[in-house]
């Protein structure tokens, strides 16, 4: 099971968006698979072994960028188009992808075609997205 932070500067959006997918969770019987829990921001340097992955709010993107911490667990910032119409399954899907392109490793992970998060449009994992890109060709 993959223990996931939602985080943001106070709370109150990641709070919203982490009890919405752990209800989710609970909903479609993923307990083996995924926890959702909210850590602020400024709490989750402190917290990290209590989470193997925290997945930021796109809002504070730039507290990421200028953190200087050595985390341990791998940070990726949510893409705003992303937050809106995933399901709980492809924020798990998404976890379990950097989670393996960490592999280990603890900071910002991102993957390889997002190289800027305001530019992402996708509206659902990154692995579903990738497989209709390849579809398509």
């Amino acid at each position: 099971m993959i223990r996931i932070a939602i985080s943001c500067g106070e709370g109150f959006s990641s709070g919203f968006l982490a009890n919405r997918l752990e209800q989710e969770v609970k909903d479609h019987h993923l307990e083996d698979r995924a926890s959702f829990i909210r850590i602020p921001y400024i709490n989750l340097a402190a917290r990290q072994n209590e989470v193997d992955i925290a997945m930021v709010m796109p809002h504070i993107e730039w507290k990421v960028r200028a953190d200087k911490t050595q985390y341990r667990i791998p940070l990726y910032v949510i893409p705003f188009k992303v937050m809106i119409k995933p399901t709980v399954e492809d924020y798990i899907e998404d976890a379990e992808d950097i989670l393996k392109l960490a592999n280990g490793k603890g900071g910002r992970v991102r993957f390889p075609e997002e190289k800027r998060t305001a530019d992402v449009t996708r509206l659902c994992s990154h692995r579903k997205w990738l497989a209709e890109r390849s579809e398509k060709q």
